[in-house]
């Protein structure tokens, strides 16, 4: 058996080997130490005497979440399955390693999370002699398949869209690659730089031949030529596209039948994103909480499929007009009526997961209990399509087309499943009864058998005479007769010793052995045939699974769309006027996340008007906590939104499209890795002066607060007018900033106009009315917000004093003369004073103490305090 595990683990080098040992799976030797430490199970050996081998093992009916465990550490997992039952096997059990589980190639649903994707991506490192990288991308559970070129720095927003957990590349000549493929002596380990988290694995370089794999890809899909795919422009793709699908094949062990279809990495042209903005717009995560998201507040879809599709919506808006009207249009059609979206939604809540049931499907695994999800996801289907065809639309009517008809699948299943299915083929109650004739039969035979035994009892106690004959079953030696050993001696001629107890003796009879095989017979034929039904129902619907496909695209892209419909009309958002030009005007536009936060009606919508030829540049003074940030990302959230296909949450919206939204707004996730406030800021701006084109949005947030005064004024001052006099026209922008100095450019750049957050203040207390205007300000009320933030009175007093002197010496300005003493102007106050202060507070808490409510506890707690501050004063003078 050792002998068997070596041979296969040898096959595997890489993967931790599961070996099947009747009811566990076994690892041994390294594999055993690791799983062992990872699993936290129990470590033991074998053969302890002589050459003590670690063994560690895991329940079969358990393992998935072991598996679960071991993948999500990065370890790839080989399954070896036993091929035969135990006591049908002539000597060693057959056993053969079925399946290999790695990060990126899961499709047991226990490993996958339901709203997920699970991409793997395979890289070639300059893919073609323009230096651009092939690219392929899988989702294996689901049967997606993309391949295309890009430039390495497309990469990282390439690895936004897909998040894959595993990176293909290819062996560098130094670990065995022979050179074949274009670029392979490039190690490219960098490239999955852009994949936190991803699993690398290196394969050999001769598998990334682009030739090979374009070969490869028009042999799997039974095509000529990639033309109609929209693939011409693939170079390095076909590479990384081969790669990969010899290597899903060899994990897998089989022809992968879900991968019916290979696309283009990108269909339309995208907005490009980054994890700057994704981050700095809270689209797909918070600092604040999962439930603080876009994604949170959008995500109202009834089926997996569905929120997979609305993650993979969210990270990859387009600038594609066309492509967006025909989204908005979608959206539009659901959000008219709530009826329908109701109806629909009812439809599909709790839908099976059509998608990842391909993934089963192409790997030979699918198990009963999968192909009853197929049948229940089926049967709902007939109910969807009336609900589209019932009202007159063309996007419902596109819909209902696009469903194919998969009637004569769902009725064979129908026909032959039960209801409630076993989770293994092997363990029987699979078909229904009634189905077939001779099942029934062995099935009656087989189920019989209790009766038999008992009748056979009761005959063999009426023809011996022994009241207590008993007639058993054990899994050695069958059914037998029992006779204790003081009634041996009424034991019949014809029954023949089988095994001595102490206190019986067991028999057989030639009439109890025609009964054995009579059940053994009716058992195992009603197991085959059993098996030969699930079989062919199996293989029924994997013919079907481009079909099976389809419908699961049809109901993501509906579950979506109602998803975003909802959404509009719960929140009261409207349809975006969608334009080629550079125009940006929202009317009482809104935050979505901080408006459901307020509550109906509380949050205070603010209008926008952005004319490139006219008002390019915002800049935006006022207070904080007056909403500038708010402002800025709203508007930033209503443009990513629009260029989704969504309704955005505005009363009305004319909206230019972008090509990319740039965010310059903290940075508390770089300082956590080593990387000072300052220098991120500068490296974000930077990209943003390098990047950013005359279609751009640009929102940036305090940019220069992480310096000295001048220094940070100085590069605002510079930045500003860099974005206003870019040659070619400037990115449209929102500049927020408390350098009051920087409103002086309104006067020399022509396209730049101030606006601030209006405040009311009446007897030295402010409101923020949180309203947009035009105009600036002339203060900042950091001191203000300090006291709402509770900062202790003598603070703030003192900060009032220096903000005071400051201020008089801005006012005197330069002048003649040496000009006034910074340094006497910022003195700490005079002992003196300090003395005379405290006395004074002192006095005022005793006058304003309520005795008579205290507890003598509590005055004498105060007298104590009072005392101390006492002393202090004291010393002080």
């Amino acid at each position: 058996m050792l002998e068997q595990y070596r041979r296969l683990k040898a096959e595997h080098p890489g993967s931790i080997l599961f070996f099947r040992m009747g009811d566990f799976y076994e690892t041994f030797g390294e594999d055993a130490l690791v799983a062992s430490r990872v699993l936290g199970i129990a470590l033991t050996s074998r053969d302890k005497k002589r050459d003590p081998t670690p063994l560690a093992g895991v329940p079969h009916h358990a393992v998935e979440g072991y598996l679960r465990k071991l993948v999500h550490h990065g370890y790839s997992v080989a399954i070896a399955e036993q091929m035969e039952p135990a006591e049908q096997a002539k000597g060693l059990v057959e056993r053969q390693v079925i399946e290999v589980v790695t990060p990126g190639t899961v499709t047991r649903l226990g490993l996958l999370e339901a709203t997920e994707s699970n991409y793997i991506a395979a890289l070639l490192p300059e893919g073609d002699s323009e230096g651009r990288w092939g690219v392929a991308i899988a989702e294996i559970s689901t049967g997606e398949f993309r391949l295309g070129d890009v430039e390495p720095g497309d990469l990282p927003r390439l690895a936004l869209e897909y998040p894959a957990r595993e990176v293909l590349l290819p062996e560098p000549p130094s670990r065995g690659g022979n050179g074949a493929a274009s670029g392979a002596g490039t190690d490219g380990a960098a490239a999955a730089a852009p994949f936190p988290g991803a699993c690398v694995t290196r394969i050999p370089a001769s598998r990334f031949d682009a030739a090979m794999g374009r070969a490869t890809l028009e042999k799997k899909f039974e095509v000529r030529r990639l033309d109609a795919f929209g693939l011409r422009d693939v170079r390095g793709g076909f590479g990384a596209a081969g790669a990969l699908l010899d290597y899903l094949r060899s994990l897998k062990k089989s022809d992968l039948p879900q991968i019916r279809d290979a696309r283009p990495l990108r269909e339309g042209a995208p907005l490009v994103t980054d994890e700057v903005t994704l981050r700095n717009l809270e689209v797909l995560e918070s600092a604040a909480g999962p439930e603080h998201t876009l994604l949170a507040l959008l995500d109202h879809t009834e089926t997996a499929m569905g929120a997979r599709a609305l993650r993979a919506l969210l990270r990859a808006p387009a600038s594609d007009r066309e492509l967006l009207e025909r989204r908005l249009d979608r959206t539009a059609c659901l959000a008219a009526s709530a009826a329908l979206r109701s109806e629909i939604g009812a439809r599909l809540h709790r839908l099976p997961d059509l998608e990842r049931a391909l993934g089963l499907l192409g790997s030979g695994r699918a198990s009963p209990r999968d192909l009853g999800a197929v049948r229940d996801a089926l049967r709902r289907l007939p109910a969807l399509r009336l609900s589209l065809e019932g009202r007159r639309d063309p996007v419902l009517g596109a819909w209902a087309a696009a469903l194919p008809d998969l009637s004569a699948l769902t009725a064979a299943l129908e026909a032959a499943l039960v209801e409630e299915l076993p989770l293994s083929a092997t363990q029987g109650g699979i078909v229904r009864e009634g189905y077939d004739e001779e099942l029934d039969r062995f099935r009656r035979d087989a189920g019989d058998a209790r009766a038999l035994v008992l009748a056979l009892e009761a005959s063999e106690r009426e023809r011996t005479g022994i009241p207590n004959l008993k007639v058993g079953y054990n899994r050695v030696f069958g059914y037998y007769i029992e006779i204790t050993k003081s009634q041996l001696g009424r034991a019949p001629a014809d029954y023949i010793r089988k095994q001595t107890l102490t206190g019986a003796e067991r028999y057989v009879t030639p009439g109890l052995r025609r009964m054995e095989e009579r059940i053994e017979s009716a058992s195992m034929e009603s197991s085959r045939l059993e098996a030969a039904h699930f079989q062919r129902l199996r293989d029924l619907a994997t013919a079907s699974m481009g079909d099976l496909a389809a419908a699961a695209r049809v109901v993501a892209e509906i579950d979506v769309f109602r998803a975003l419909a909802e959404t509009a009309a719960r929140e009261r958002w409207t349809r975006p006027t969608l334009t080629d030009d550079r125009t940006l005007v929202l009317k009482r536009a809104r935050h979505p996340m901080v408006e459901r936060a307020l509550g109906l009606g509380a949050f205070v919508p603010n209008d926008l008007a952005l004319d490139p030829e006219r008002e390019q540049v915002w800049l935006i003074t006022g207070p904080n906590m007056g909403g500038k940030s708010t402002f800025l990302r709203q508007v930033g959230l209503t443009v990513y939104l629009a260029q989704v296909g969504s309704f955005v949450p505005c009363d009305e919206a004319v909206v230019g499209l972008v090509d990319r939204i740039f965010t310059r707004v903290g940075a508390s996730d770089q300082i956590a890795r080593g990387a000072s406030t300052f220098f991120v800021e500068m490296e974000e701006t930077a990209t943003i002066l390098r990047q950013s084109t005359a279609r751009s949005l640009v929102l940036l947030d305090e940019v220069g607060r992480g310096t000295s005064t001048y220094d940070g004024l100085s590069l605002a001052w510079a930045i500003t007018e860099a974005l206003h006099e870019r040659a070619g026209g400037g990115p449209r922008t929102l500049f927020a900033t408390h350098y009051h100095e920087l409103t002086d450019l309104e006067r020399t750049l022509p396209r730049l106009r101030n606006r601030t957050v209006r405040v009311s203040e009446e007897n030295g207390t402010i409101v923020f009315l949180h309203e947009i205007a035009a105009g600036k300000a002339d203060r900042s009320y950091g001191i203000h917000v300090a006291q709402l933030a509770g900062v202790p009175e003598a603070v703030l007093e003192r900060a009032r004093e220096i903000l005071g002197r400051l201020e008089a010496e801005h006012a005197a300005g330069p002048g003649p003369g040496p000009g006034p003493d910074r340094a006497a102007l910022l003195a700490p106050p005079s002992e003196a004073r300090v003395t005379r202060d405290e006395r004074d507070a002192l006095l005022d808490d005793v006058a304003e103490a309520a005795v008579e409510s205290m507890t003598p506890l509590e005055a004498l707690n105060t007298l104590a305090l009072w005392r101390g501050r006492a002393r202090g004063a004291r010393r002080a003078r």
